[in-house]
């Protein structure tokens, strides 16, 4: 039953809602249209402006299963459509103000706020895990480094340590009571304190120096990640949270450290020293101890965080920088493993933290070229209609309906009903249907169904009802289909037998999920519940 809850929370928004305001919770942030918020209009998860807001309609398409939803936005050509979704925010240390201070930004470098402006270095802050608190170092000329914490808005500072040891690398317990941090009477110690400073601790005792701490969450033992260098050079370790169970995580013969778990509790980021110069992102299994590479250039890649998805990794780094400044990047941690630029100008980023998310936007998918994250495209430049499905966690897809200027008037999009299946159809009209594109992702070129050479006046599409992908096209011969005064709909019968979708009609071609045409005329397509199988008849 909850995986139906966030398809109908988001069908309650497909009403079209004026403005940017119509809904409840923060206000959305991050590349902005060339327009006013007034020219907005909500649909789901999407922010849409249209060339004109006369005639534009969103359309709900019934489902009967599955996760997503779909909405067939027709009448006025869309010019801008962004998705929105909570995302982390970027909590860094910038030196922009000659020393360190602690600043917080949207993913997409708008938004910046200065939390902490004085005279003394900042440097280590770290969300709480519920994001209304930040702890972080304060050092004061030549006096020993202290643990200080803060609300999220930079008010209420407070001292959590106050003696003649230099305390730094602080990190939160899962369940936000609890601090582990770096300290040291001699050499670096592992130590733990309550949230509130008390209690302090030392945990790691052992005669090496031990230091950069990070706790695991909660799934996952309940374990802390810290760096050692006990076998010569730098290692990862782990431990429990009384140091007892300490064991090696990496055997390498470089310098390896800055631990920080995921959020899932399955690998550790961290940094590993291949040259004097020059440092990777790595990630260890914590079930195999396999090592794999996360981010690596030519330059120094540093202070990795995850964000709360594991989505992506943020890194301070001095890529494509001709000065050599230190900015923040993030960095999708699978592939295609592309890098987006945060912060920007003739100062550095570092020590990095991604939490307390806000909801912000997550790509721009139809806007002017450059307008996506880090300069980016967007999949189209504009759309004069199309499907797009969505879910409880947000944008899943858009498909893209091609069509000549002349013929813009001429289109519908009518959905089919009864098919009580995995499968979603709709079937689109117009004089001529030139062809359909679908996002295949940030920064990808659309995949793509190729109709003009059909000149087909109708076509039936077919979309997964779990993943929002179009999975099958059946273009209508115009024969049986000439014009679109005429209902394409009522020419086509559906039923369920043995599994599996029977669609009858008279079809020009069958095309399948990746655009291509794998039959030509029939009169039947027969396809699996998931959208894959496409078994032709009466060709």
């Amino acid at each position: 039953m909850t995986q139906h809850a966030g398809p109908a929370l988001f069908l309650l928004l497909v009403t079209i809602i004026a403005g940017c305001g119509g809904g409840s919770g923060p206000p959305a942030s991050g590349p902005r249209p060339p327009v006013t918020d007034s020219d907005l209009v909500q649909v789901g998860p999407l922010q849409i402006r249209t060339a004109s807001a006369a005639g534009f309609t969103a359309q709900s398409i019934p489902t009967m299963t599955g996760n997503c939803a779909f909405v067939a936005l027709s009448g006025s050509q869309v010019v801008w459509m962004a998705s929105q979704a909570l995302m982390d925010r970027l909590l860094y240390v910038s030196n922009h103000f000659g020393d360190g201070e602690v600043c917080v930004a949207n993913l997409d470098g708008s938004g910046e706020v200065v939390l902490t402006n004085n005279t003394a270095e900042e440097r280590d802050p770290r969300w709480s895990p519920d994001g209304t608190k930040i702890v972080f170092v304060r050092q004061w000329g030549a006096q020993d480094p202290e643990i200080m914490l803060m609300n999220a808005d930079g008010s209420g500072i407070e001292a959590l340590t106050s003696n003649a040891l230099p305390d730094d690398s602080p990190a939160w317990s899962p369940d936000g009571q609890m601090l582990v941090y770096r300290t040291n009477a001699g050499n670096d110690e592992v130590a733990v304190m309550y949230a509130d400073g008390s209690d302090p601790t030392s945990i790691s005792k052992n005669a090496a120096n031990d230091g950069d701490p990070d706790w695991s969450p909660s799934g996952s033992g309940r374990v802390i990640a810290f760096d050692t260098d006990r076998h010569g050079v730098s290692e990862i370790y782990r431990m429990r949270p009384d140091g007892s169970g300490q064991h090696r995580m990496t055997s390498d013969v470089w310098d390896e450290f800055n631990p920080v778990w995921n959020s899932a509790g399955t690998e550790i980021a961290f940094e590993r020293m291949v040259s004097t110069f020059n440092s990777d992102i790595m990630a260890v299994n914590v079930a195999t101890f396999a090592v794999r590479t996360i981010m690596q250039d030519p330059g120094r890649d540093s202070d990795a965080a995850w964000s709360s998805d594991d989505r992506l990794v943020a890194v301070s780094s001095a890529r494509d920088d001709p000065i050599g400044y230190r900015h923040a990047w993030l960095q999708q941690t699978v592939a295609p493993h592309q890098a987006f630029q945060v912060t920007t100008g003739q100062w550095t980023a570092y020590d990095l933290d991604l939490g307390s998310p806000t909801m912000q936007t997550d790509r721009v998918l139809i806007g002017p070229y450059g307008s996506d994250w880090g300069g980016t495209d967007p999949v189209f430049t504009s759309a004069d209609a199309g499907v797009v499905a969505f879910d409880g966690r947000g944008y899943r897809n858009f498909v893209r309906i091609g069509v000549r200027a002349a013929d813009i008037d001429t289109l519908q999009i009518t959905p089919l009903r009864g098919i009580g299946w995995e499968l979603v159809g709709v079937v689109v009209e117009a004089a001529e249907i030139v062809n359909l594109k679908e996002d295949a992702g940030r920064s990808q070129p659309p995949t793509v169904w190729q109709l003009d050479p059909l000149n087909s006046g109708a076509a039936v599409l077919y979309f997964s009802a779990f993943t929002g992908k179009l999975v099958s096209v059946l273009p209508v011969r115009d024969v049986v289909y000439p014009t679109a005064a005429d209902s394409a709909a009522d020419a086509i019968r559906q039923r369920v037998e043995g599994g599996r979708l029977i669609v009858e009609g008279d079809f020009a071609a069958v095309f399948d999920a990746r655009g291509a045409k794998i039959a030509d005329a029939t009169d039947a397509v027969t396809i699996g519940p998931d959208g894959t199988r496409l078994d032709i008849e009466g060709e």
